[in-house]
C-alpha cells in the first residue's frame, strides 16, 4: 500500500504465552486466519518461548514483555511494560485473554484515546473465582472486584458460550458489553492428522490438564462403576499436570491399573481421539474445552458434564454424545452407559459435518472480525 494511506485496522493480541493451551490455540488460529487486507495483527506476550509461539507466521511482530518463563508477579502482571507498548504502538484496538485481561484492564485508563479494548474470558467467571477464593480470601477476593470493574470497563468482552454471556451479564449488569463467540476448530487439519490405534473394547480417550478443574478424580470412579458390565473397557488419558501422582495413586486403589492408561502430554493426540469409540470429560467447570471440539471434529462422539461453561451447548444428546445432568461420579457413569449402549446409532460423518457448521475456524474467525471492525468504528 505503498503511497497509500493505510486504512487496515491495527490488532495487537495479548496472551501470557502462546504455548499449547487451548486460549493459545484459539489466538494462532486468529492470528494466522484473520484477514490480512483489513487488518494488521501483532502479538504481546509476557514468555518468550512456546509451542504456538514457533509456529507463528513470520508477517506478525511480537513483543515480548518478560523473559522465556516469568516468576514475579510483576511479571505475571505487567502492567507499565504494555502500557508503554501500547502507547508507542498505537494500535486501534487490544484483545487480550486469560491473565492479560487483568494486565490490560489495569493499564486501560491510560491507553491512546483511539485505542479500543476487548476481552475474552477464559472460563465461568463465577466458579472459577470461587476455586481460587478458597486459596486465598483476601487477594482473590480483590482480584475478582478488579476483574468486575475490568470487564465493565471494557469496550467488549468475548463469552465462549450463552452461560457464561448469562454468568457474566448477572455479575456486571447493563454496563457489560457482552458478546457470544465460541472458539473455532480447523477442521481440514485435523482430517489430514491420520488415526492411531488405542487399547479396549470399547476403547475411551481423555484429553487434559490434569488438575481438579477437568474432574478425572470423579472420571476415574466412573469408569470402576462400569467396567464389570464392559470388561474389555480401557480409558486412556491423554495429558499431564500437578495431580498425575495423586490420580495414579486413585486408579491403583480402585484397581483400574489394568483398565486406565496415562500417557502424558502428547503434541498431537488428534490420531488417538479418532481411534477412540468416546471421548470424556468430567470437568467441574469450563470456559470452551477444545479438546472435546477437536473430537467432535474427528467424528468422535463426546461424553461431558454438566458443568459451568459451554458443554451443555456443544452436546446434542443422542446425535453428537450425552451429558451428565451432575457433576459426581455415578451420573457421568450413567451417561457413559448411555452413551455405550447407542454406540452403533452414532454416525461420525455427521459429527464432524455439525461440528464444522458451528465452529469451523473461518466461521469463528468471521464472527471475530466482525466485532473488531465494529469496536473500532464506534
Amino acid at each position: 500500500m505503498t503511497g497509500m494511506l493505510d486504512r487496515r485496522i491495527r490488532v495487537l493480541f495479548a496472551i501470557p504465552a502462546l504455548d499449547r493451551g487451548g486460549p493459545d490455540r484459539v489466538l494462532f488460529e486468529l492470528l494466522t486466519s484473520i484477514d490480512r487486507e483489513r487488518f494488521v495483527p501483532s502479538l504481546m506476550v509476557i514468555e518468550g518461548e512456546g509451542d504456538y509461539l514457533s509456529r507463528l507466521p513470520k508477517d506478525i511482530p511480537v513483543e515480548v514483555l518478560g523473559g522465556p518463563v516469568s516468576k514475579t508477579r510483576r511479571d505475571r502482571y505487567p502492567v507499565l511494560r504494555a502500557l508503554r507498548f501500547i502507547r508507542k504502538t498505537q494500535p486501534d484496538l487490544v484483545f487480550g485473554t486469560l491473565r492479560m485481561t487483568f494486565t490490560l484492564g489495569v493499564a486501560a485508563p491510560a491507553f491512546p484515546a483511539h485505542t479500543r479494548l476487548i476481552l475474552r474470558q477464559a472460563n465461568d467467571f463465577t466458579t472459577n473465582f470461587a476455586e481460587l477464593v478458597k486459596q486465598s480470601r483476601v487477594k482473590h477476593r480483590f482480584a475478582r472486584w478488579l476483574s468486575k470493574q475490568n470487564l465493565k470497563a471494557a469496550d467488549a468482552v468475548v463469552c465462549q458460550s450463552h452461560a457464561m454471556k448469562a454468568d457474566l451479564n448477572e455479575l456486571l449488569g447493563a454496563r457489560a458489553k457482552l458478546h457470544v463467540i465460541g472458539n473455532p476448530v480447523d477442521v481440514d487439519a485435523i482430517a489430514r492428522a491420520g488415526t492411531g490405534t488405542l487399547p479396549g473394547s470399547p476403547a475411551l480417550v481423555s484429553v487434559g490438564r490434569l488438575m481438579p478443574q477437568k474432574g478425572f478424580d470423579i472420571l476415574l470412579p466412573a469408569i470402576a462403576q462400569i467396567r464389570t458390565r464392559y470388561p474389555g473397557l480401557h480409558l486412556t488419558i491423554i495429558g499431564d499436570g500437578p495431580d498425575r501422582e495423586q490420580l495414579e495413586a486413585q486408579t491403583r486403589e480402585l484397581g483400574l491399573t489394568d483398565v486406565v492408561t496415562f500417557t502424558g502430554f502428547s503434541k498431537n493426540p488428534i490420531p488417538s481421539v479418532r481411534a477412540a469409540d468416546l471421548f470424556v470429560l468430567a470437568s467441574r467447570y469450563e470456559g470452551f474445552p477444545n479438546a472435546a471440539l477437536e473430537a467432535l471434529a474427528c467424528g468422535t462422539p463426546i461424553v461431558l458434564t454438566d458443568c459451568p461453561g459451554a458443554n451443555s451447548e456443544i452436546v446434542i444428546a443422542g446425535m453428537n454424545g450425552r451429558l451428565a445432568p451432575a457433576i459426581e461420579s455415578a451420573a457421568f457413569a450413567t451417561a457413559l452407559e448411555t452413551a455405550l449402549a447407542e454406540r452403533a446409532d452414532y454416525d461420525r460423518d455427521a459429527i464432524t459435518a455439525n461440528c464444522a457448521e458451528r465452529f469451523a475456524a473461518h466461521r469463528i474467525v468471521a464472527q471475530y472480525e466482525q466485532l473488531f471492525a465494529s469496536v473500532v468504528a464506534s
